[in-house]
């Protein structure tokens, strides 16, 4: 199989080097779009995102420096992984934020004793978490009011700057990235701190009150009380939790560059 590859790849001059520089350009476009967010959701059509990655190939294309050298056969194919290895990684950390909010809020869910309170995402065909979803489409909806998409495309753009369309080799910023992903991860938890801390604090005295009166089930009792007072907790924090959201999302990509 990799032979025949390698065989139509030696044919590619002929197509003219227009032609297999935008091959390239496409290959990073549509392995952005496929895990992209917003673009890249499981409930998208295949269709849709390969026209999508097609249109913004076609947008982006003009304005990208041609490479000086056209890669034929294998490594033509190589440059071909090279560019989706790149627009891979792109996307993804450009979801790791509302991916991380995601999380968050399940945490949350968990802490209120709505274990059994789930749904059926068809979008991600998966089980899910009321609060969970609840910051995900949170995330989703600050994500496009902010221009996160805009964002996105103009950071995908700037990959070709970076990382030029003929590329053997990818230097990343490791230490930097994973600096980044902590600092995501980070912001996420301080995010729900404030709930966590009140419902632990309702942990302990329930506790408390457990071994005081041991006729009180406390199991029971916080069944009642922790979700109630969550849902409170939520609404009361969720408008200061709003400028701190949105400098999150407003720029995914400048932990990446």
């Amino acid at each position: 199989m990799f032979d025949i590859i390698l065989k139509q790849a030696e044919l590619l001059p002929q197509l003219g080097g227009i032609w297999i520089a935008f091959l390239l350009v496409f290959s990073r476009v549509l392995a952005f779009v496929s895990v992209a967010p917003l673009i890249g959701h499981k409930s998208i059509p295949s269709l849709v995102k390969i026209g999508f990655a097609s249109l913004l190939t076609l947008l982006l294309f003009p304005n990208i420096q041609a490479p000086p050298v056209i890669p034929v056969g294998y490594k033509f194919v190589y440059a071909i992984a090279m560019n989706a290895c790149i627009g891979l990684i792109i996307g993804w950390v450009a979801g790791l934020v509302i991916e991380i909010l995601k999380t968050a809020g399940e945490i949350i869910n968990m802490e209120m004793a709505l274990h059994a309170a789930t749904l059926f995402d068809p979008g991600s065909q998966a089980q899910t978490t009321i609060i969970g979803k609840f910051f995900d489409m949170l995330a989703l909806v600050l994500f496009i009011s902010i221009g996160g998409v805009e964002k996105i495309i103009e950071g995908l753009h700037k990959s070709f700057t970076v990382f030029p369309v003929i590329l053997f080799e990818i230097n990343l910023n490791v230490p930097k990235l994973i600096a980044a992903t902590a600092e995501i991860i980070t912001m996420g938890f301080l995010l729900i701190s404030p709930i966590m801390m009140v419902l632990l604090l309702m942990d302990l005295i329930l506790g408390l009150m457990s071994r005081a009166a041991p006729q009180i089930n406390a199991f029971q009792v916080s069944f009642s009380i922790k979700p109630s007072l969550g849902l409170i907790l939520l609404l009361l924090i969720l408008p200061a939790l709003f400028p701190i959201l949105v400098n999150i999302l407003s720029n995914p990509m400048k932990f990446f560059y």
